[in-house]
Parts: structure tokens; C-alpha cells; sequence
């Protein structure tokens, strides 16, 4: 007949972990009881058993009490070394010593994390010393010490997990991440760089995110473009993901929602560059396809990451539901209080509540670690703006400027600034300019220049510029905005050809739709022009601020129809309000 401690032992090695945390439970209640019951071995093993079953069970706080329990408890077997301690193969399930103190350590550690209590987490594994250290040991460390400001220690770390696995890409993205030169990191994996499988696309890859790193995403794109033509991997879906984020992190959102849909659609169960895609589509207002990233599911509420607590959120502010967008945010916050993307949308939607201070709080906590990300620049400088505080929003762009480099966008960000002072207007015109020359057709800089002209009344000037780009791109605010000019200049058969091609390049657009009824009024001789000139100035100044041909604030509110049946609805608000009643419960 099996003891109590051995029936312990078969439900932890059958892995029924809620039945072994149950036992063991039991087990020391009695023991506390009755001493004779467990021998100090056997003790000892029952709080293994009691914590690893707790861990599983993901009841992290418990566990990490028991855990703390049996390293006590190993100290003192240990310090009186009697022949009961010895740790025998036999009691330790599967291939790692459960009961070494390494072992202990680390998954306390793994408690300390889930609790978020990192320093007590990186204070408790550098106790280890180094040469007890496993790989993953390091790894974890790294990772806390990288997290928190102790670089130097986890580039120290990350090297010591690089000798033992040379292809641990975390931690060579790690080091290139913390300065560590490209070549410095090649040197301390060569041997695993000129095997056969690796030799074709290891150091290229590993000069790509050195790039990145080094924020030349040019450069990134070209060199992983190269890999994906000539190596083996044309079809890594990792590849696909770096080459769509390096496009969006230098501007190229186009390209970059090619590409990063091509990921998804190789692999759509995977997180990897899914919240960018989210906003991508967003931003292209194709609301039914960001809608199928996301299955409402409450069984599978376990499952959900931060980036798929973004893209619900995502999609309820593209759709104007604020309320419930700000929720969704707040869990991809929590769960990863570094991911911008949501760092950024959740500022995005406290603006639309006009709360602007909470907005601006989660902004700057983003730019402590992430002070090169444009996006977090540009939503402090459109904030400042929209909020008449136009000083502060010029030395915001000015900071811009100085961190990210001289840049199309980077400029054109600074010009808006200038808009609203009519003495400083010339610097704005003299910034699209420079764009333009840096970017010919940067969409952005046309349109603020183009509103330049307008309040200059320099009409031919600005009609030759839109012209110019109408025949260098198809975009449909370019021809409503030539349309409204040819208008106001009484070209009616011009501005009717132009409206009617931004209709066909964007049926849903309200603008050429009225601007097609105002012509035929103009036609009959209204005098309406100078209300026209008034709502072509609004749109332009709104059309001046987009980023691309989409709007470049990529979590600018959908416009939604508020007549008759709303169309936005989606199909699916019976799953939404049900995931809704699953969260809440």
C-alpha cells in the first residue's frame, strides 16, 4: 500500500497538478501535526511537489510562499547533512533536479515576475553564484536586468548565455539592442555562423538588426530583402514581420501593410507584428478586415496577449467606441507595461474623452524607454495642438527633430507647428520645401504647403503643385483638392473631372460628394464661393496633418454614419457583449 508521500509522487508524475496541490496541502497539515508522518526528505519533497503543482496551476503568490518554504528548508538539510538529505534519482520526476536550489530559485523568480516584483526577482537570482547559473537562468536575468536599467549586467549576462547557446536570439538581439557591436556579437558565435545551415543568411541577419537597432531602416530593409531573395529563407515568417515593421518604423506604411498582411497570412495564429497590421488597417479604414484579426471568444479569454488586447481595442476606437476601447487598452498595458502600440492608443482614446493630462502621462512613460519612436512624438505634438498649446507643441517637435534626425515626416511634423503663428509661417514653407526635395512626393508636405498657398492667395502656385502630384500619384484628397481650387477659380468642367476621379479612387468620399452638388450650384450662378474657400481651408488644414494618403495619425477616429441604419455596426456586437459578460464575471 503506497504512503501518502508516494500517492503524492503519482499524481504529480501523471502531471494532475490541482490533485497534487490538493494532497500536498493535506499532507502538511498533518505533518504539522504529527512530525513522525514524512521523514525530513520526504517533508522536503512535498513541498516541491505543493510548489511546482501550484505553479503549474498558475497560482503564482501561493507558490512563491512554498518555494520560499522548501529553500529554508534545503538550507537547514543541507547545513546539518545528515544521510536523509541526500537527494535520491529516484524521487525527482523527469529530466531537471526540481529539488536543486537552482532550480528553486528560478521558478521563484518566475513567481516574483507574474507578481511584478522584478527587483526582488533579480536580487534573488543574482544570489546564485555564477558558476551555478543555467542558461535560462541567465536569460531570465538578462531580461530583468535589461528591463530595469542594469545594462552593463545584462549584457554581461547575455554573453554568458551566448556561450552555451550561440543561436539564443533573444540574446543577440539583446546585445545589439544594449550598443554591443554587430561584430563583436558575430565574433562570440562564429562557430554556429559557419555551419552549413547558418553560414548563407547568420551574419547578414545579424547585420539587419544591427541596423534596426542603429534605427537605419533603409539600410535593415535592403539587407533582409537580400536575404529573403537569395537564402533559404524566402519563407520565414519571422523575416516577413522585420522587413514589415522596419518599412512602418521608417514611414512606409504601404509597404509596410503589404508585407506584414503576407505574414499574417502565413502564419495567423501568430502575435508577431499583428498589432501593427491592426493599425495599418486602421488607418486604411478597412474596419471588416481589422475586425477578422479578432474572433471573440470568451473560452479563449486565457489565451489573449497584450497585442490581442490591443487589437480589440484597436477596433473598438477605429469604430468610435471609446468606452469599451479604453478597457480592452488597459489590459494590453497590463500585461506589458513597455508596448507603445498600446501606450499610444490608450493616450489616443483619453484625448478623445478630453483627458488630456492622463494622455499625456502614458506618453511620456513611453518615451523613457522608447524615446526614438516617432509615433510617440507626433501624438504629444497633435495633443498639444489640439489643445491650443501651440509653444509646447513647437519645442516638442523641435526635440523630435533633434532625437530622430532630419527626416521628410520629421519635418513636416515641425512645419504644423508653425501653422497657427502667422510671423512663423514662412519657416513652415521653407521645412515643406526641404521635404519635398528630401522626398518628392511625401504627401504630407503637399498638402501643408499646398495650405501655405492658399493663405498666401498664391492660386497658381498652388494649383501648379497639385497638378504636379496628381500625376505622380493616385490619391483621392489631391484631386478634392485641386477640385476646390478650379472651383473657386470658376473652372466648374475641371473641378466636376476632378471631383469625380477622387470618387472613383474613394467612393465613401463625403467631400468630392458635396463638392460635385456645390459645382452644379456654382454653375447656376450662387454666390457660395466664400463659404466654399472656408470649408476648403478646414479640410485642408485636417488633410495638412494626415502622414501618408490615409491619415498619418493612425488612430484618428472613423468617421461613422449617424443616419438611418449605422452601417459600422458590426455583425458580430451579440460576441462582443458576451466577451464583455465573460470579463466582467
Amino acid at each position: 500500500m503506497k504512503t501518502l508521500f508516494e500517492q503524492l509522487k503519482t499524481l504529480f508524475d501523471y502531471e494532475l497538478y490541482s490533485n497534487a496541490a490538493t494532497l500536498a496541502n493535506l499532507i502538511i497539515s498533518i505533518y504539522d501535526t504529527n512530525r513522525a508522518t514524512l521523514s525530513p526528505q520526504e517533508h522536503f519533497g512535498t513541498l516541491v511537489y505543493y510548489a511546482e503543482s501550484l505553479f503549474h496551476e498558475r497560482r503564482f503568490r501561493e507558490a512563491e510562499t512554498i518555494y520560499r518554504q522548501t529553500l529554508q528548508l534545503k538550507r537547514l538539510l543541507t547545513k546539518n547533512k545528515s544521510p536523509n538529505c541526500k537527494t535520491t534519482a529516484g524521487s525527482v520526476p523527469g529530466p531537471v533536479d526540481l529539488q536543486s536550489e537552482v532550480e528553486l530559485k528560478y521558478k521563484t523568480a518566475r513567481c516574483l515576475i507574474e507578481m511584478k516584483c522584478y527587483r526582488d526577482a533579480i536580487v534573488l537570482l543574482q544570489s546564485l553564484a555564477l558558476k551555478q547559473r543555467t542558461p535560462k537562468v541567465n536569460m531570465l536575468l538578462s531580461k530583468l536586468c535589461h528591463n530595469h536599467g542594469h545594462e552593463r549586467s545584462a549584457i554581461g549576462t547575455y554573453k554568458e548565455v551566448l556561450k552555451e547557446c550561440p543561436l539564443a536570439f533573444e540574446a543577440i538581439e539583446g546585445l545589439l539592442t544594449l550598443g554591443v557591436k554587430g561584430i563583436e556579437v558575430n565574433s562570440m558565435i562564429v562557430d554556429a555562423t559557419m555551419a552549413p545551415q547558418c553560414s548563407e543568411w547568420m551574419s547578414s541577419w545579424i547585420k539587419a538588426h544591427a541596423n534596426i537597432q542603429a534605427r537605419k531602416y533603409t539600410d535593415a530593409i535592403q539587407t533582409l530583402r537580400s536575404i529573403e531573395a537569395n537564402t533559404c529563407l524566402r519563407n520565414y515568417h519571422q523575416l516577413l514581420v522585420l522587413i514589415g515593421e522596419c518599412y512602418y518604423h521608417n514611414g512606409d506604411y504601404e509597404q509596410a501593410y503589404i508585407t506584414l498582411k503576407r505574414a499574417h497570412a502565413m502564419q495567423p495564429q501568430s502575435k508577431n507584428g499583428l498589432q501593427i497590421l491592426a493599425l495599418l488597417m486602421a488607418k486604411n479604414k478597412k474596419i471588416a478586415e481589422l475586425e477578422k484579426l479578432i474572433t471573440p471568444s470568451p473560452s479563449l479569454l486565457n489565451e489573449y496577449t497584450s497585442e490581442m488586447w490591443y487589437v480589440m481595442g484597436q477596433y473598438l476606437f477605429a469604430t468610435g467606441k471609446y468606452e469599451k476601447a479604453v478597457y480592452f487598452v488597459q489590459k494590453a498595458c497590463f500585461q506589458n507595461s513597455r508596448n507603445v502600440e498600446a501606450l499610444v492608443l490608450k493616450a489616443e482614446v483619453l484625448f478623445q474623452v478630453k483627458k488630456y493630462q492622463q494622455g499625456i502621462a502614458h506618453l511620456r512613460y513611453g518615451q523613457q524607454f522608447a524615446p526614438y519612436r516617432y509615433e510617440i512624438h507626433k501624438a504629444l505634438v497633435d495633443n498639444y495642438l489640439n489643445m491650443g498649446r501651440n509653444r509646447e507643441a513647437q519645442l516638442q517637435a523641435l526635440k523630435a527633430v533633434k532625437m530622430l534626425g532630419e527626416s521628410a515626416r520629421m519635418l513636416v511634423l515641425l512645419a504644423r507647428t508653425y501653422m497657427k503663428d502667422e510671423a512663423a509661417r514662412p519657416k513652415a514653407k521653407a521645412l515643406c520645401l526641404k521635404a519635398l526635395e528630401m522626398s518628392e512626393n511625401f504627401l504630407p508636405a503637399v498638402y501643408l504647403l499646398s495650405e501655405i498657398y492658399l493663405r498666401e492667395n498664391d492660386i497658381s502656385t498652388r494649383m501648379k503643385l497639385l497638378k504636379k502630384h496628381v500625376m505622380l500619384s493616385k490619391n483621392s484628397k489631391l484631386h478634392v483638392m485641386l477640385a476646390e481650387t478650379l472651383n473657386n477659380e470658376k473652372d466648374h468642367s475641371g473641378a466636376l473631372e476632378h471631383y469625380s476621379i477622387a470618387l472613383n479612387l474613394d467612393p465613401s468620399n463625403r467631400v468630392a460628394m458635396s463638392g460635385l452638388l456645390m459645382v452644379g450650384q456654382n454653375k447656376g450662378g450662387t454666390s457660395s464661393t466664400a463659404s466654399n474657400a472656408g470649408a476648403s481651408s478646414s479640410y485642408l488644414e485636417s488633410m495638412a496633418e494626415d502622414g501618408s494618403d490615409v491619415p498619418d495619425n493612425p488612430l484618428e477616429m472613423i468617421e461613422i454614419r449617424t443616419t438611418g441604419v449605422n452601417e459600422m455596426e458590426s455583425e458580430s456586437d451579440a460576441m462582443w457583449s458576451d466577451l464583455e459578460i465573460e470579463i466582467n464575471q
